[in-house]
């Protein structure tokens, strides 16, 4: 008959009894398989062929590339570690505008019916007059109740100034800091709350000028964008 092992009480064939092998196939395969981290083309993949999972169960996304568990209290698959987005480019610029671009790296995927801890750290280049200011594009009914834009209010490279923040309760409702000069960084620390409602989607940052001045306003490579589930 079959034995067990201590750890994980995964069945194990006792001897060298041909008999035990279809019974330990079976046994194995229903009690190894929950144990596994299970992995799925998508959402509906996942849901059509796991309608029934247990506290804890880990899976792999591949269409978004995460990690997820089962949450029991919650009754809702929850991402295993935070969503992290960095900056790979400039090719992006605002220049003599204060039309919003949407940011094409520092997007992240969100869940819906859900709450996200939202952080970044940030920095970017701008004139003296044009400035920088951010808002956010998500999916319907999303909304981001409470977040702010600290940064160093000097803005000059090296040197040691008071930290200013701006804050905000809306999505839309803009937070602006200061530029520097072309070539001089200002360096900025994000903090927030992000919630979905019915709809899954991407939350993604816009950015612009304040004031439309002829220069190239960017965020620059290795800008941050961290979502990490709270609810």
């Amino acid at each position: 008959m079959p034995t067990t092992t201590a750890d994980q009480q995964l069945p194990l064939p006792a001897g060298a009894d041909s008999a035990d092998a279809p019974a330990f196939m079976t046994s194995f395969a229903g009690v190894a398989e929950d144990k596994l981290v299970k992995q799925y083309t998508n959402e509906a993949d996942r849901t059509s062929r796991n309608g029934t999972p247990g506290q804890g169960e880990i899976c792999w996304l591949q269409n978004l590339k995460r990690f997820e568990y089962w949450n029991d209290t919650a009754a809702a698959w929850w991402e295993v570690n935070p969503l992290i987005a960095r900056k790979t480019a400039e090719a992006q610029t605002a220049n003599n505008t204060t039309t919003f671009l949407s940011d094409t790296h520092l997007v992240l995927p969100m869940r819906a019916s859900a709450v996200y801890k939202m952080r970044g750290f940030w920095y970017w280049d701008s004139g003296i007059t044009g400035d920088i200011k951010w808002q956010w594009l998500g999916p319907a009914g999303f909304t981001v109740p409470a977040w702010t834009v600290s940064s160093v209010g000097t803005a000059v490279n090296n040197t040691v100034g008071n930290l200013d923040a701006s804050g905000s309760n809306s999505a839309t409702t803009a937070i602006g800091r200061t530029g520097a000069g072309i070539g001089t960084f200002v360096y900025g620390i994000l903090e927030g709350i992000v919630v979905t409602v019915a709809t899954a989607g991407n939350l993604q940052l816009q950015w612009t000028q304040s004031a439309l001045e002829a220069v190239n306003t960017r965020m620059k490579t290795h800008s941050t964008l961290e979502l990490l589930r709270i609810g």
